[in-house]
């Protein structure tokens, strides 16, 4: 708990989204500040609160992904319950949401009817792929969007078989992107009064990150061989014990400093040499690192500047930055995880409630937002809010 105001203090956001970009998005909002109302299906919820592991009650994964929220349980399949969400947007600052296109309009929550009703409203809507076009209505996961970005023929295996990452690079971009897009809404609201929508795709976030090869591309160029690991100099090598070494040396300063270290002068001025000349490097490289184990490699390497460091498994790596872990709250217990990822001296980012029950603010929001005593119970009674 922090009593510093974070910097989107006073900031309300609507969060109509599940699963993970969207979620992603206003988590990193309400680490800033943010009064994040998540707005959930009763009796399901958000469905990752459903998935492995579990501490104490909850998800893990859930609880990572929905500190910092207030939860409240509307039926929005419900004309009744529609209206109950437009009346709270039409008080917000910001709405985010994630359907295929069209199913907000249908349920009369699209972006012209609540901004007509709240023109300062901020209203970002995620989709898989842009709110138009032959695609817009088609279902998709993380796998099909780095596929359809060029991100996974980019990264190959030596067998030349696409390497599926171990993360989901595409809802993590889009949800980032989600938030630089909100943010800088926001401030041109404070210069025009206005909001606006902002419009995320998770297949535009994939061709953002592709944005170098791409353009190399386009005006003309081959695609970019240095970061494929078919040099010597930008490689993944295994020393003697299986462990890994990530060798990043690509400045002309860094390569010769790193073929002194190991003993290979001879390919110093030889960085960018191809064909059968790039092989033998490889070949000389790879055998030098297999001849001692990774820690000896360290120590050697450690006075050196030459851009060594070592694989770390996804644990080894929290172990490892232990600023950037962070202990919160969840349920009755504790989880480790991922600290927010931007820092401000001033107004500092902060876990400041852990992940909500299910529905668990449903009559705090309703009242803050005008509901009476008697709405609510009718609302409960008819079944439209959990």
């Amino acid at each position: 708990m922090t009593a510093v105001p974070g910097a989107l203090e006073g900031v309300r956001v609507l969060d109509l989204t599940r699963y993970i970009p969207g979620p992603y998005c206003t988590m990193l909002l309400g680490d800033l500040g943010a009064d994040v109302v998540k707005v959930e299906e009763p009796g399901l919820g958000d469905p990752t609160r459903a998935l492995p592991p579990a501490v104490g009650s909850d998800s893990a994964v859930h609880a990572s992904l929905n500190r910092n929220k207030r939860s409240i349980a509307v039926d929005l399949r419900s004309e009744t319950g529609a209206s109950v969400v437009r009346r709270l947007a039409a008080t917000a600052d910001v709405l985010v949401e994630a359907f295929r296109p069209g199913v907000m309009d249908r349920r009369g929550l699209g972006a012209t009817t609540l901004c007509a009703d709240n023109p300062r409203l901020v209203y970002c809507s995620v989709t898989g792929y842009g709110p138009e076009g032959p695609q817009a209505a088609r279902a998709g996961h993380d796998v099909n969007y780095v596929a359809l970005g060029g991100f996974l023929a980019a990264n190959r295996d030596a067998e030349r078989r696409s390497v599926l990452p171990a993360t989901q690079v595409a809802d993590m971009t889009g949800g980032l992107l989600a938030v630089v897009g909100i943010l800088a809404a926001l401030q041109a609201r404070e210069r025009t009064g206005r909001g606006q929508v902002v419009s995320v795709s998770l297949l535009d976030g994939v061709l953002g990150l592709m944005t170098m090869p791409i353009t190399r591309l386009l005006a003309g160029g081959e695609s970019i061989e240095e970061l494929s690991g078919a040099y010597a100099c930008y490689r993944v090598y295994r020393c003697r014990d299986g462990l890994e070494l990530a060798v990043g040396a690509l400045e002309t300063k860094f390569w010769e400093r790193l073929c002194r270290a190991l003993g290979l002068e001879k390919y110093v001025g030889r960085q960018w040499a191809g064909g059968a000349q790039r092989e033998e490097a490889t070949s000389a490289f790879a055998a030098v690192f297999a001849a001692r184990d990774r820690a000896d490699w360290l120590r050697h390497l450690s006075t050196e500047d030459v851009c060594v460091e070592p694989v770390l498994e996804p644990a080894e790596a929290a172990e490892a930055a232990p600023r950037s872990i962070v202990e919160q709250a969840a349920g009755r217990t504790r989880l480790r995880t991922v600290a927010p990822p931007v820092r401000l001296a001033a107004t500092p980012p902060a876990i400041r409630r852990p992940a909500p029950g299910l529905g668990e603010h449903t009559g705090d929001v309703l009242a803050e937002a005008g509901f009476t005593g008697p709405e609510i119970d009718a609302l409960r009674e008819e079944g439209v809010l959990a």
